[in-house]
């Protein structure tokens, strides 16, 4: 058997990094549906209970109330600008560090497709 060369290492790295980021986002999500997105939607969405019906929904709404707790433009932009300061600050945080979790995952996830596309092919 052929011994595995360094990029092919370094993608293999990359791209199951990015998928087991991506589970332990996902159970995050489960976490933040569980305890914190009700009172998200209490409190940003006056109640509408959207984000909170299944697990897509849930993924989609903890990164839409991550960018409104991380962007004044996209809180003006979704309405929500003065009523994400009635947020506490530490139920923000979980919310910002999933959107970065996320992130950090998929940049991970493509960066090793994309160097399998160039080195391999």
């Amino acid at each position: 058997m052929q011994e595995l060369s360094l990029i092919t290492k370094i993608m293999m790295f990359l791209i199951f990094g990015g998928c087991f980021g991506f589970f332990i986002w996902l159970g995050g999500v489960l976490y933040l549906r569980k305890k914190w997105l009700p009172l998200l939607e209490d409190i940003l969405d006056d109640g509408v209970r959207f984000y909170t019906l299944n697990i897509f929904f849930s993924g989609q709404g903890v990164l839409q109330y991550a960018t409104v707790f991380l962007s004044a433009f996209h809180a003006k932009r979704y309405g929500m600008l003065e009523k994400r300061n009635n947020v506490p600050k530490h139920i923000q945080r979980l919310f910002i560090f999933a959107f970065c979790w996320f992130m950090l995952s998929f940049v991970l996830m493509v960066s090793g497709i994309v160097m399998h596309q160039i080195y391999v092919l």
